[in-house]
C-alpha cells in the first residue's frame, strides 16, 4: 500500500461541494468513483479544503491510498480520462504513507470576484457576483480590522461546527483588475478582486467577509468593522456572498517542499 497526493483544479458550478453526500454530485464522490474503478476496490480520497457547493478551486490538495504499484503520472492521466472536464488533475506524486492534506495544511488563499456594472457578463455568471458601484478604498480600510488573530464568530455560518472561532488572517487585498474579458473599461465597469489568506477558515467565512465588505463599499464607515468583529454575533455582519464568485486559489502544505510548480498542468 502506498499514498498518492494530487493537486487538482475544478469548476464547482455543477457540484454540491467537495464533500461526499448521499444522492449528490460532489467533487470527492466523483473522484472516488474514478479511483475505485482504477483500484478495483472502494477508495477514499482525502481533501485539504471542504469547498462549498458552487465554489471553484485552482489548487486543491487531495490524497488517497492504493495497492496499485503505478507511477503517479499514470494516476494523473487515468483520472483525467475518467473524470468530467470540469475536474482536472494538475499533478500527482508519491506522498508519505497516510498523508492527510487537511492536517498538513499551512494555510489557504481564497479569491472572490465582484462585478460592478449594469449587468453581469455571461462569461462571468459562474465566476463573479454582481454589485453596484463600490467604494473600494473604504472597503480596504474596513478590511484592515480583520487582519491578525481574532474571534471570527461574526463571520461564520450558524451551523459551523468548528470547536473554536479563533482564526488568523494574514492578508486581505482588494483591487480592481482587468479580469479575463475585455469588459472592464465599458461604462466605467470594473472587476473587484478580493484576495484573502489565512492559516485556516471557518464555514463560509470568506463569503461572509465579502458580503460584509460590500456594505462598506456602499458607504458604511470603515471603523464599524471593529464593532462587528468584537460583537461576535453573526447577525451584525453582512449577507453571505454567492458561492459562484469564490475560488480556492492555493492550499499550502508540506507538499510545497517537494513540488515543482513548473510540472503542473
Amino acid at each position: 500500500m502506498k499514498t498518492i497526493a494530487l493537486i487538482l483544479a475544478y469548476d464547482g458550478t455543477n457540484y454540491a461541494g467537495w464533500q461526499r453526500q448521499s444522492g449528490q454530485k460532489t467533487i470527492q464522490g466523483t473522484l472516488e468513483d474514478a479511483l475505485s474503478k482504477m483500484n478495483n476496490a472502494p477508495t477514499e480520497i482525502r481533501g485539504a479544503s471542504r469547498t462549498d457547493a458552487g465554489v471553484h478551486a485552482e489548487w486543491q490538495i487531495a490524497a488517497f491510498d492504493t495497492h496499485r504499484d503505478y507511477e503517479p503520472d499514470r494516476f494523473k492521466i487515468a483520472l483525467n480520462a475518467l473524470t468530467p472536464p470540469d475536474i482536472t488533475i494538475r499533478h500527482a506524486c508519491d506522498a508519505p504513507d497516510g498523508f492527510q492534506p487537511r492536517f498538513e495544511s499551512r494555510g489557504k488563499h481564497y479569491r472572490y470576484w465582484l462585478w460592478q456594472g449594469h449587468y453581469l457578463p455571461p462569461m462571468l455568471i459562474h465566476r463573479a457576483a454582481a454589485v453596484r458601484k463600490l467604494d473600494v478604498e473604504n472597503m480596504r480600510n474596513a478590511a484592515q480590522y480583520l487582519i491578525g488573530e481574532h474571534d471570527f464568530s461574526s463571520f461564520r455560518a450558524l451551523d459551523c461546527q468548528a470547536k473554536s472561532p479563533v482564526r488568523t488572517l494574514t492578508r486581505i487585498d482588494i483591487s480592481t483588475v482587468s479580469g479575463p474579458y475585455d469588459y472592464t473599461c465599458a461604462d466605467g465597469n470594473a472587476l473587484i478582486q478580493i484576495d484573502v489568506e489565512g492559516t485556516a477558515f471557518l464555514k463560509q467565512m470568506v463569503r461572509i467577509i465579502v458580503g460584509t465588505l460590500i456594505d462598506f463599499g456602499l458607504g458604511m464607515p470603515a471603523h464599524k468593522m471593529r464593532t462587528i468583529l468584537e460583537s461576535r454575533c453573526r447577525a451584525n455582519a453582512g449577507q453571505t456572498a454567492p458561492a459562484a464568485g469564490l475560488t480556492l486559489v492555493r492550499s499550502f502544505s508540506s507538499l510545497d517542499d517537494w513540488i515543482n510548480p513548473s510540472l503542473l498542468l
